[in-house]
């Protein structure tokens, strides 16, 4: 009987562990998707961070005069990329917009937009969604203060964020089956989803009512949802008044630990009274498998999208962004561009300072390439020394200078930079045919350039007829 009894205690401890185990394992799957969840949260601050800098090295190289000319405004909110754009003197007085609208010019708007008028009180400021002032489109706006010999200046830029990279992140964020990201403002309005692109001023509570009443008091949690139970997570984007909300089944989050693996689990703790040791190193197995599989999962997620030394798209995840654009291109009539850009004498550095420097080199290459891109751009190493960009929306001449400020930032030399380097840029602009002729043009120009004594940028001759005056 005591025997009994003993090995009763022993499985009823053991299943009693299993079941803290199982909870513990719920618990950490919630935790690593709410850590995913404020990881987008910190990337999107950064995101937002260096529209601000860009934003500001603009306006202090551009936007200093006593009324910069519609035309230089235009042109410094086409290559920040913005679709809107204000620029205000210190009494919140407006002095040039875009889309032009001349009937808005001199007059006060900082009362119908709060974002402006913290600006204008020397504070950078993020908007909720609000209507652009010259068409009332729906947009997020970034307005930064910035100082002239006239007294102070605020220059807000306005985009749809399911349009640049930061949207085209939303999609990436989750990875469970049947997942929905939501960027959402102070008023509960979609500035961008996994989905489909939010229509103008829909709200999560439009969306989903009972996730949007527990988002408003709580970072995470479950709730009953006609779908099925669904498990929330949600961080606010600092220095916005934004936030970020992933809604998941539990049935797919939580699928590795409610499927088949949970009872035949608990069937082999039955079991244990027969075979104890063989059913202890059973579950040490299952256990370890899954944590070497959570790994694994992560890895290959990771590889899958990036090139593992510049931190760049890799070739598949390039090629794949291509194709939309080229499609999107295609059926909006839109502009497009390609730029294929490659380090000049890139095997003298590997073989006079070795394969380290070449590496360290093309990591500062490519730091050098990412922040030198309008918003909405996309950067990507094709192989080897060489790198595409892809220019949504982009004609000759937006193409030409963005692939010119790259050639010149490289050139420049950092400091912590291993080795001086320069770049050849080939240039080529959509105006018909296919994908594949577009890339062969683009590097056809780039062996134009190098012929031509490399550090240079070179259009392809179809675009370059287009561009002449």
């Amino acid at each position: 009987m005591l025997v009994i009894l003993a090995w009763a205690g022993l499985i009823g401890g053991l299943a009693a562990l299993l079941a803290v185990s199982q909870s513990n394992a719920r618990r950490d799957v919630a935790q690593r998707q709410q850590a995913r969840v404020e990881t987008g949260a910190e990337f999107s601050a950064l995101y937002v961070k260096d529209i601000e800098a860009r934003e500001l090295r603009q306006a202090r190289l551009w936007l200093t005069g006593r009324r910069p000319s519609s035309s230089v405004f235009a042109r410094v909110v086409g290559d920040m990329g913005f679709t809107a754009a204000v620029l205000l003197d210190h009494d919140g007085r407006l002095l040039q917009v875009v889309p032009v609208k001349p009937a808005l010019v001199g007059k006060v708007i900082i009362s119908a937009y709060p974002h402006l008028a913290a600006a204008v009180a020397g504070r950078v400021a993020v908007s909720n969604v609000v209507p652009s002032a010259a068409l009332g489109r729906p947009v997020v706006a970034l307005a930064v203060p910035f100082s002239t010999s006239l007294g102070l200046r605020v220059f807000s830029g306005g985009f749809d964020v399911s349009q640049t990279p930061l949207g085209a992140y939303m999609s990436h964020l989750a990875v469970v089956p049947g997942h929905r990201v939501f960027l959402i403002d102070a008023t509960e309005t979609v500035i961008a989803s996994s989905g489909p692109a939010p229509r103008p001023g829909e709200t999560l509570r439009q969306v989903d009512r009972s996730l949007a009443t527990l988002v408003a008091t709580h970072a995470a949690g479950s709730y009953a949802a006609p779908q099925g139970r669904q498990s929330f997570f949600s961080a606010g984007v600092d220095g916005t008044p934004w936030r970020i909300v992933v809604a998941v089944p539990d049935a797919q989050l939580y699928s590795s630990l409610d499927g088949p693996a949970k009872w035949l689990t608990w069937a082999a703790v039955g079991l244990l009274a027969l075979a104890g040791l063989v059913i202890i190193w059973l579950v040490a197995g299952l256990l370890g498998g899954r944590a070497r599989l959570a790994v694994l999962n992560g890895e290959l997620d990771r590889l899958a999208r990036r090139d593992s030394l510049t931190g760049l798209r890799n070739r598949r995840d390039i090629e794949e962004t291509l194709i939309a654009a080229f499609a999107a291109a295609r059926r909006r009539g839109d502009g497009l561009a390609v730029l294929m850009i490659d380090i000049d004498h890139f095997k003298a550095v590997n073989d006079s300072l070795g394969h380290l420097a070449g590496d360290a080199l093309l990591v500062k290459i490519a730091q050098t390439l990412r922040s030198s891109l309008r918003i909405g751009d996309v950067i990507g190493r094709w192989g080897g020394e060489e790198f595409i960009a892809v220019l949504p929306g982009a004609g000759a001449g937006a193409a030409l200078d963005v692939a010119e400020r790259i050639r010149a930032r490289v050139e420049t030399h950092e400091p912590d930079a291993p080795a001086s380097a320069t770049v050849t840029i080939g240039v080529a602009v959509w105006t018909s045919g296919g994908m594949d002729e577009l890339i062969t043009r683009a590097d056809d120009a780039l062996y134009a350039g190098k012929s031509a004594g490399r550090n240079n940028v070179h259009i392809a001759t179809v675009e370059a007829a287009l561009a002449a005056p």
